[in-house]
Parts: C-alpha cells; sequence; structure tokens
C-alpha cells in the first residue's frame, strides 16, 4: 500500500519551490537581472540542495515490524508515539493513522501503521521513523 510520495515527488517539489524562490531573492534582493544568468544558475543550486535535503528527511518511507502479542506491541507503540507527541487520529479495521496536535501536525506530517497478523508497517516521513525505529 503506497502512503505517501517518495523521493523523486518529494525532491521535485523542494527543488522547484526553493529554486523559483532563490532566483527571485537573487534578482530583486541582490540586484541581478533575470536575462543575466546568475539569478538562474543560483536557483538551480539552491534547488538542487533543497531538494535532497527535502527528500531525505520528509519523502515517505515505511518500516516492517515483526512482533508476537498485537496488543503488547499496540501498547508500546503507543506509548512511544505519546512521547514523540502523536496520537490516534482515525482508526479503521486495520490502519491506524496517528498526528500531532495542534500547528505541529501541520508540519510534521502523518504516522499510518497497517497492521497484519504478527506484522505491522509504518509509514511516515523518513525523519519520523528514524526517530521512532530507534525506540522501538
Amino acid at each position: 500500500m503506497q502512503f505517501g510520495p517518495g523521493f523523486l515527488p518529494t525532491f521535485l517539489y523542494y527543488f522547484t519551490t526553493a529554486g523559483v524562490l532563490v532566483a527571485l531573492v537573487a534578482s530583486r534582493g541582490m540586484g541581478f537581472s533575470l536575462n543575466s544568468g546568475m539569478p538562474g544558475r543560483l536557483g538551480l543550486m539552491g534547488g538542487v540542495v533543497a531538494g535532497l535535503l527535502g527528500a531525505y528527511f520528509n519523502r515517505t518511507t515505511t518500516v516492517d515490524v515483526q512482533f508476537q502479542g498485537q496488543k503488547k506491541f499496540l501498547a508500546e507503540l503507543e506509548t512511544t508515539l505519546a512521547a514523540m507527541g502523536y496520537q490516534l487520529a482515525a482508526q479503521e479495521e486495520d490502519l491506524r493513522i496517528y498526528e500531532r496536535s495542534n500547528l505541529s501536525k501541520w508540519l510534521s506530517g502523518k504516522l499510518y501503521v497497517q497492521l497484519e497478523q504478527n506484522h505491522a508497517t509504518i509509514a511516515s516521513r523518513a525523519g519520523t521513523l528514524r526517530r521512532l525505529r530507534k525506540q522501538i
């Protein structure tokens, strides 16, 4: 099951956004003419850096976790997620969706847990899953 954008869409989003912003700032703030080519080159470099960083931290990744008892696993997972600021936002049959509260939910994204028998797939932003993997 696909939960969100992978590396390429995330890279393209950050690349284009940062590239345009850097080019505009370079042309307006630094006094370069858009026809000179310098804002475009600076925008390209800024876009590549922002695209790589954005894709590294914010692309959607998954981690598979094996467990013995579902209730024990969920209790441990919810305790860990609560310490990270996440709480259960929605629940369907075998899918649980966690998110942070207040303003931070708009900046951190959601965390999805797909439960199967003795197995769970957790999907979220790469940075969030790196922190979670260290704790579970």
